[in-house]
């Protein structure tokens, strides 16, 4: 066992902004055994320096893996202001009926001109990078990015007493596998005239188990989040460090995936998403426009980015269509609901349309 890991299973503190007499969103999932296997980092003892701890002493804290400031100078600058954010008091855990599930019917469309795959999904929009399966598998592979949470609102000049979904994430797996190792926000709206509502969480989750809502960081809309996850080929094998750079709140979890997955580090992702609740897919939230930055991967070998990565890899760009959407005739045939825009290598612009916008 790590030393100084805290076993957490609490009931929730919601981070969310609910006006009265809405219904919240779905419920907790019956089975809370989920959240009794996470493990949860606590804070980090004084004067403790991340930038002249070792690996072993980065990994028993639940830091993040170090970047190589000569090979990946960037991506190390990124990680010193990670971890220079405050950790507080453990929060609470509680897992949830919500899945983020693998890239849902993609299809290609065409290749863009720097040979990017443009691909359709219903459930995804992004950027991934594929690559053989084994690619991300070295100990401390880490995907990374920031992003600011959206405003969470319904369709312009909708409110049909329903709850619309959205999630923003960083993660490995999922774009040619079955199981997706994770860690992001969501940001979800709800409107019954008169009454309105919103929801912001982060969670984590390595599908197929569902998102575990964490109470640490919390989220406000307009923050700036940061998210990286990694794996490691001893237990806990899947890890996630969220940050919220705006209140200044960082925490890590540790976690092993669902029985019967074996990880197959086969590609990273950068994804706003519309998840499943229960078994069909949500309508997406209005979110307008979201900004990722910092948006790359590293195996400790090559560094991977949506705009450069390295011989042998394929990169995708990802845009989220519809049908299914609640009602039907709102989008009968295949509409783009959610598109993705590179701009240089590691800057993302997300905006919805169609029936979400």
């Amino acid at each position: 066992m790590l030393a100084g890991l805290v076993l957490v299973v609490a009931l929730f503190a919601s981070n969310s902004l609910i006006i009265a007499g809405s219904p919240p969103p779905e419920g907790v999932a019956p089975d809370q055994s989920i959240a009794q296997t996470v493990i949860q980092y606590p804070q980090l003892p004084p004067h403790f320096e991340p930038l002249g701890a070792s690996d072993a002493e980065l990994a028993n804290y639940g830091i993040p893996p170090r970047p190589d400031p000569r090979k990946a100078p960037a991506a190390f600058r990124h990680w010193k202001k990670l971890v220079a954010v405050p950790r507080p008091a453990n929060g609470t855990l509680r897992p949830t009926k919500m899945y983020h599930g693998p890239i849902r019917q993609a299809a290609r469309v065409g290749i863009l001109k720097n040979g990017t795959v443009a691909l359709t999904s219903l459930n995804w929009s992004g950027y991934a990078v594929g690559a053989a399966a084994g690619t991300f598998t070295y100990d401390n592979s880490f995907v990374s990015s920031e992003w600011v949470v959206p405003v969470a609102q319904q369709p312009f000049g909708v409110c049909d007493g329903s709850w619309d979904y959205s999630s923003q994430w960083a993660g490995f797996d999922g774009l040619s596998s079955n199981d997706v190792l994770q860690a992001g926000t969501e940001a979800d709206a709800y409107c019954s005239s008169p009454a309105q509502a919103k929801f912001y969480s982060a969670w984590i989750e390595w599908y197929p188990y569902a998102a575990v809502r964490v109470s640490v960081p919390a989220v406000q809309e307009g923050d700036l989040m940061a998210a990286e996850v990694w794996y490691t080929s001893t237990p806990p094998f899947g890890h996630a460090y969220l940050a919220n750079l705006t209140l200044g709140q960082a925490a890590s979890y540790a976690f092993n995936p669902p029985p019967g997955i074996i990880f197959q580090g086969d590609s990273a992702e950068w994804v706003e998403e519309r998840p499943a609740i229960g078994n069909g897919l949500a309508n997406l939230t209005n979110y307008v426009a979201d900004q990722f930055n910092a948006v790359y991967a590293n195996n400790t070998i090559s560094g991977f980015l949506p705009g450069a990565s390295p011989a042998g890899t394929s990169s995708y760009a990802i845009t989220m269509a519809c049908p299914p959407w609640t009602p039907g005739s709102s989008c009968p045939s295949s509409t783009a609901i959610s598109t993705p825009y590179l701009y240089g290598l590691w800057t993302l612009w997300f905006y919805s349309s169609g029936p979400a916008s």
